[in-house]
């Protein structure tokens, strides 16, 4: 089961035609696999039983073992945002008295013990993203949680609670969350800046200018750590995790305050009005060349902050990208439209230095 699980994961990180925009394609191409290797068998309706009935709504999927509804999954297309999902599939589950409920995009997947007292987030216990994670890592919890095994016997529901209330999950969250605030201030989301200015104002009653926050951000980006880290040695897979060095470089891009004189994309060169239009020009060209899966553009999403949408409501100021559905948040810094150009050319197999930038 390890061997089949881990390559079914590698595939389906690699293979671009299983990322898509289409929910049930995300059904079948994802979650459906991954369930069939993990021992169910997805073409029995008793046991893998779709939209499953509660009080007149439907939730994706229902695990059930000796017809007892065991898991309760909710499936969403591949960059949506899990967070307006989670009441509506745990009240099903409360209500059904299912103990064990996952929420899944088909990249991230959150898993929930309903039952359990506090706000719904705090039901949360643990979520496996395929792209940032180790993949032993992800193998071993889908198994442990998931496996067909393992939920008819039991012994999924006993690991859930014991990892929801183990020393090893505060000694990881020790470890992950100066990591976390690390990855954060090196390359900070636009909505990190947007509270950082907002802040300020309420502190002074003035309201800062962009730049000054990004310029303190990359300043102060080798000071900021406030977070010991623990180097304690964990049960389980992983190891002790080391203290992280202090990292003394700035910001990797620093166009702020700097007029845009041109770009080059893919040896051609424009001169554009605006940087806005940077990041237009590349994500229209990129559309006309990869139509059949520009879907991708979906999972580039910030802790809250949405950049590429086929809803442009998700959008502060959506842009339309060429005369396609998919809208791109225009409402960014020089730094983070460079970035974001950047990631998502990556998407596409392109290189970094594919995008040169001339500014002053």
């Amino acid at each position: 089961m390890h061997s089949e699980l881990a390559a079914a994961i590698q595939d389906i990180k690699t293979n671009k035609a299983l990322i898509s925009i289409d929910e049930a394609s995300t059904k079948a191409g994802v979650v459906l696999r991954l369930l069939a290797t993990l021992g169910w068998n997805p073409f029995n309706v008793e046991e893998v039983k779709p939209e499953y009935t509660v009080r007149s709504k439907r939730v994706d999927y229902s695990l059930r073992v000796a017809d007892t509804n065991k898991v309760f999954i909710e499936v969403k297309r591949i960059g949506e945002n899990l967070e307006l999902h989670q009441e509506q599939l745990l009240a099903y589950s409360f209500q059904e008295g299912v103990r064990l409920a996952v929420l899944t995009n088909g990249a991230t997947w959150w898993f929930y013990l309903p039952l359990n007292e506090g706000a719904w987030e705090q039901r949360r216990f643990y979520t496996v993203d395929l792209f940032e994670q180790d993949p032993k890592d992800i193998v071993d919890r889908f198994i442990e949680f998931l496996a067909r095994q393992n939920v008819g016997s039991g012994d999924a529901i006993k690991s859930a609670e014991s990892l929801y209330k183990s020393h090893y999950r505060k000694q990881v969250l020790l470890n992950a969350i100066p990591k976390a605030w690390m990855k954060i201030v090196s390359d900070p989301d636009d909505l990190l800046v947007e509270l950082l200015i907002e802040t300020t104002e309420k502190i002074s009653g003035f309201r800062p200018e962009i730049a000054d926050v990004e310029k303190f951000l990359s300043e102060n980006y080798g000071i900021i750590h406030p977070f010991p880290v623990s180097t304690t040695k964990l049960p389980g897979p992983q190891t002790a995790v080391s203290a992280l060095p202090l990292p003394t470089s700035k910001l990797r891009d620093d166009y702020i305050n700097k007029r845009l004189d041109s770009f080059v994309f893919l040896g051609k060169t424009y001169r554009p009005k605006s940087w806005n239009e940077l990041l237009l020009t590349v994500a229209t060209e990129l559309y006309h060349a990869h139509k059949a899966d520009f879907g991708k553009c979906l999972v580039l999403r910030g802790s809250k902050m949405v950049y590429f949408s086929t809803d442009r409501n998700e959008l502060s100021f959506p842009k339309q990208i060429a005369d396609s559905e998919y809208y791109a948040e225009a409402k960014l810094n020089s730094n983070s439209i460079v970035r974001r150009s950047r990631d998502l050319m990556s998407l596409f197999g392109y290189k970094e230095t594919d995008l040169q930038v001339v500014a002053q």
